[in-house]
């Protein structure tokens, strides 16, 4: 599933306006798409979209901005590269599942094929990402490409 700018996160989990949230740093050179997981880079010391179970060790959360916006009011150009954008988590985010994978409340997520899907299959992938949450009713979701599901998502470094 390719990724695109995704308004993910479904609600919060904690007072206040309902997620915590940080800027984090980003470079232009590693654009960053809304409703992407994303992690500290420890040696860049930026954040960059989360690709490999090792990175995920750093998962800081889920970018609520792009890095860079495009307009068609100037030929679909970058406009207004970030240096730095919001970040949140211990939120409950829309994340793409994997085929062949069946979710039940309460099932723990690992890295998917890219920085917005997410599985359920251990194999060899030891950081948690976060729990899935189910809506009242449903018992499971069954896997597939364009199903999304939601997901808490906590924050591995913050």
């Amino acid at each position: 599933m390719a990724i695109a700018n995704l308004n993910a996160p479904v609600y919060g989990i904690v007072g206040g306006d309902g997620m915590k949230k940080v800027h984090a740093p980003v470079n232009a050179s590693f654009p960053i798409t809304q409703g992407s997981l994303v992690y500290l880079d420890t040696s860049a010391h930026y954040i960059k979209l989360l690709d490999t179970d090792g990175h995920a060790a750093t998962l800081m959360g889920v970018a609520l901005q792009p890095s860079v916006v495009t307009s068609n009011l100037d030929n679909g150009s970058g406009v207004g590269a970030e240096n730095a954008i919001m970040v949140g988590w211990d939120c409950v985010a829309l994340l793409g599942s994997t085929a062949g994978d069946t979710y039940h409340y309460g099932d723990a997520v690992y890295v998917g094929a890219d920085s917005q899907t997410v599985t359920n299959t251990v194999g060899a992938l030891t950081k948690i990402l976060g729990t899935v949450i189910l809506p009242k009713g449903v018992s499971s979701v069954t896997g597939a490409s364009g199903t999304l599901i939601q997901v808490l998502v906590k924050s591995l470094v913050l």
